[in-house]
């Protein structure tokens, strides 16, 4: 555990603490250089700290970064998550994109839209394009709260070649 780490945990529950939320934070690594700190507190508490959509969250999470920042230029990364939410967004985002991939290959629709989400979510759905979908591909458009991902037929000679280096279209 490193500096920011520390600082973190501790802002985090003087933060809940402040709340007046009774609640444990458990620290689990997400990868190599995240670390997610899951909350475990009341059902009424947690739904005052995911708020709606999970926008309370995001606000949270913003605000104990900025206080970890002090100057430090390289810091860890870390998530919050209460009572799982992320997990449960996590599988609603992943089948929503494989409906929009479905429906693409069955020709149902040229391209799929999906709804807007933050940079996180619209990281776990290229990925999961990619490793489960070759033959699709992803791209962000929008701007801001209305960035969203839409989902495009590339094929599998188009793919490889993209692999091999050729400029994709941005």
């Amino acid at each position: 555990m490193n500096y920011t780490e520390e600082n973190a945990r501790s802002y985090l529950e003087k933060m809940l603490a402040i709340l007046d939320i009774d609640a444990v934070v458990h620290e689990e690594e997400m990868d190599e250089s995240t670390i997610c700190y899951r909350i475990d507190c009341k059902p009424a508490d947690a739904k005052l700290l995911i708020g709606r959509q999970g926008q309370t969250l995001e606000a949270f999470q913003f605000l104990l970064r900025q206080m970890c920042k002090g100057g430090r230029i390289e810091q860890s990364h870390f998530l919050l998550d209460v009572a799982n939410y992320r997990q449960r967004r996590r599988e609603t985002i992943v089948e929503r994109a494989k409906e929009g991939a479905v429906a693409v290959l069955n020709g149902e629709s040229e391209d799929a839209a999906l709804s807007p989400m933050n940079a996180f979510e619209r990281r776990i759905v290229h990925k999961f394009l990619q490793e489960h979908f070759p033959e699709l591909s992803s791209t962000s458009h929008g701007d801001g709260q209305d960035r969203h991902i839409v989902i495009s037929y590339v094929g599998e000679s188009d793919h490889e070649s993209n692999e091999e280096g050729v400029a994709e279209e941005a």
